[in-house]
């Protein structure tokens, strides 16, 4: 039954695909009988697919969990009868954070397959962080393929809602994952944004001490929630915390990083007296790092980042790169996996679950990813 609710569901949104992706479907009729057949099978069938409210808002909701508690929650995840085939939406592999997420998702894959557990995850992304149309029109192909889940990192709050609607009527699962907030999408798995501002800043607090000093927010794209909540996690913990320390400008570059480069420039001649500049993104700090090189201001200005990439480790190392928030995309897109599964289960899985997230520095940039998530790898009930 549901293989056939999947078909006459697809020829229902057919004319829908044809005008976000542009191809020349043609849709064969359908009863109104069989339309209402549809609807109600899966109404019916999705008990867990109920669309968020809009004042509800992932950082500050009361009944999120921490991925960590997931197995005494809910248990070892049910194991799968047959193979399963997920499709990932993500951003843009332009960025090596979404690079990261894509080698997190197949490394899961294979060790599940050496444990004899067949998930197959099929990882696209966009052209680039701003190409929100580009993505769009990747999930609405995705669509048209045989998978039994999707997980999205959407670009922007908005931009896979079309195809997110179509996903609804298709009963297809969906995880919203680490990316933009889609507020349609019933589970978002991700670190807790505004925490990763707050963990920048009061690094940054501890580095300038009593004597404080200026500092500044280098902003992703403001539509994204993401980057809203890491510059408010940012800008208001130190109006609570530590009042000597001022924020003198915030700026968005789109999560590029030559954009970065050239807002940095500007602040280092506007604001001669600046401390310290948290970027919302790794790229962006490298960027703004560049600047900072440039002018010769290596180790008068501060830089810390976010996401925790290979490269941002490496130029820490160096003696470079302040610090970086990692959320650890690597393992992120593996707990996804774990939603994805345990939905497709029967679960009611929590509406926002929280996953680990850690300041990095030279103090502890050698310490393994593994020992900071505590990761034992996806608990199956065997």
């Amino acid at each position: 039954m549901k293989k056939f609710v999947m078909v006459i569901a697809l020829v229902l949104c057919a004319a829908f695909i044809f005008v976000a992706c542009g191809a020349e479907v043609e849709a064969p009729a359908v009863t109104e009988e069989q339309a209402a057949e549809t609807k109600e099978e899966v109404v019916k069938m999705a008990n867990f697919q109920e669309p968020w409210t809009e004042d509800i808002d992932t950082d500050n909701y009361a009944d999120a969990v921490l991925y960590d508690d997931l197995v005494d929650l809910l248990g070892p995840i049910p194991m799968p009868d047959e193979p399963v085939k997920i499709g990932y939406v993500a951003k843009a592999f332009e960025n090596e954070y979404w690079r990261s997420v894509k080698e997190g998702a197949e490394d899961e894959s294979a060790t599940l397959a050496e444990e004899g557990v067949s998930v197959s995850v099929d990882v696209k992304a966009a052209q680039g962080e701003s190409d929100d149309q580009g993505q769009l029109a990747i999930m609405n192909a995705m669509l048209n393929e045989d998978y039994q889940a999707l997980l999205l990192s959407p670009i922007t709050d908005a931009n896979l809602e079309p195809a997110i609607e179509t996903a609804f009527e298709m009963n297809i699962p969906m995880v919203n994952v680490v990316g933009g907030f889609a507020k349609v999408v019933p589970a978002y798995v991700g670190p807790r944004h505004i925490e990763s501002g707050e963990l920048a800043a009061k690094w940054v607090a501890d580095q300038l001490g009593e004597s404080g000093g200026q500092v500044a927010c280098i902003v992703g794209i403001p539509t994204a929630g993401a980057a809203r909540n890491r510059t408010d996690g940012f800008v208001d913990w130190f109006g609570s915390n530590a009042p000597q320390i001022e924020v003198v400008d915030t700026q968005n570059a789109d999560w590029d990083r030559l954009k970065a480069k050239d807002v940095m420039e500007v602040w280092i001649k506007t604001y001669p007296d600046l401390k310290a500049v948290y970027c919302n993104n790794d790229t962006m700090a490298m960027g703004a790092l560049e600047a900072v090189k440039g002018a010769d201001k290596l180790g008068e200005i501060m830089v810390v980042g976010n996401d925790g990439t290979g490269e941002a480790y490496d130029s820490i190392r160096n003696g470079e790169l302040s610090a970086t928030v990692n959320i650890f995309p690597f393992y992120n897109s593996k707990m996804s996996i774990d939603i994805a599964l345990r939905i497709l289960a029967g679960q009611e899985v929590p509406r926002v679950i929280w996953t680990t997230q850690a300041l990095i520095d030279q103090t502890n940039v050698d310490v393994s990813a593994d020992e900071i998530v505590g990761w034992s790898g996806l608990q199956f009930d065997k």
